[in-house]
């Protein structure tokens, strides 16, 4: 009777660490690594134990379940790889077709002379657009903006000023994640070249 209660629960013992790692809808891909993990211990658990067959199932509730999460996933990751692709068209438009005034004004026409008339009209509207799209949509900083701009660069300073250098690197570190979320890959240069001087000055 003893044996057989270890022997039982050392079956659960390995059905729970291997189950884990599979579907509901993977029954039998799980049933396969039971078999195989069981089989490997078969001598540990019972000495009479000479062969091993598992059947592992579950309600038609949970599959279904399932069916629906996995398909949510699947939707969701679907969703993100197109915005991330729409954010790259976008990138591409801003720095290559709208970074200078001359290369929208072809990109524009595409080729159709037909267009140069209409073109003509615009005057310097592509110059403008250019400056939106460079300047952070147009927007001009006021003398109290610059001011605070100012401030804000004097804090960070006196902040930085009396770390030790293992928690100044920390602080460039994240700096250095915050710079690439704005996409400013410079300024992740700039402190990954401070990162590297002060690893070695320390």
């Amino acid at each position: 009777m003893e044996e057989t209660y270890r022997a039982h629960s050392q079956l659960r013992e390995i059905l729970e660490r291997v189950t884990p790692k599979f579907s509901v809808l993977s029954e039998g891909e799980a049933q396969s690594e039971a078999e195989i993990a069981v089989y490997r211990q078969a001598r540990r658990i019972d000495r009479r134990l000479t062969s091993v067959q598992i059947r592992l199932w579950a309600n038609d509730n949970i599959k279904t379940y399932a069916e629906d999460f996995e398909k949510e996933l699947r939707q969701s990751a679907l969703t993100e790889a197109t915005y991330a692709m729409k954010a790259r068209q976008s990138r591409y438009v801003r720095d290559h077709l709208l970074a200078d005034a001359q290369v929208a004004r072809l990109w524009w026409l595409d080729g159709k002379a037909e267009k140069l008339p209409e073109l003509l009209k615009m005057g310097n509207n592509f110059e403008q657009v250019v400056g939106l799209v460079q300047d952070g949509m147009g927007s001009t900083t006021t003398p109290e903006e610059a001011l605070a701009v100012e401030r804000v660069a004097e804090i960070i300073k006196d902040f930085l000023a009396p770390l030790g250098a293992q928690h100044r690197e920390i602080l460039l570190s994240q700096l250095s994640s915050i710079f690439g979320s704005y996409e400013r890959e410079d300024l992740v240069r700039d402190i990954q070249g401070l990162n590297g001087s002060s690893a070695g000055d320390g």
